[in-house]
């Protein structure tokens, strides 16, 4: 069209700016059963697969997944745990009630720090890629 024939058309909407246009493409593969998953979750939440997956690119949060070590640390504080609640169950069967206090006391420290672990892994408050 000529610059005559634009100052013509006048309905419509207007241009977007060059920022706001969306001419890159990514392109990503899927299995059947991904694809689908996408589709029907796209579907539910009103949206095409396009603006649905978007929107969960643009939007999602991505976190550091938990690391071998520290989940290591968390069995082995785990276990810790377990071996202090059988030394108080036994230190409460033979009247022991000076050891049963301070087991108690070490079992509940520990198991404070194992909740805190849960909970900040739980709560995604790793550190955010």
């Amino acid at each position: 069209m000529e610059e005559a024939d634009k100052d013509k058309c006048k309905g419509g909407r207007p241009m977007k700016g060059i920022t706001q246009r969306k001419k890159r493409v990514v392109s990503i593969r899927f299995s059947e059963v991904e694809y689908y998953a996408i589709k029907r979750r796209a579907s539910l939440a009103g949206m095409t697969v396009s603006a649905y997956s978007h929107s969960a690119i643009m939007d999602g949060k991505i976190v550091e997944p938990v690391k071998k070590e520290d989940m290591d640390l968390l069995r082995k504080l785990s276990g810790e745990a377990n071996n202090l609640n059988q030394l108080a169950r036994q230190a409460n069967t033979y009247r022991m009630p000076y050891l049963e206090k301070e087991v108690k006391n070490v079992l509940n420290s520990v198991t404070d720090i194992i909740n805190k672990l849960s909970d900040d892994w739980k709560n995604n408050k790793r550190k955010k890629l």
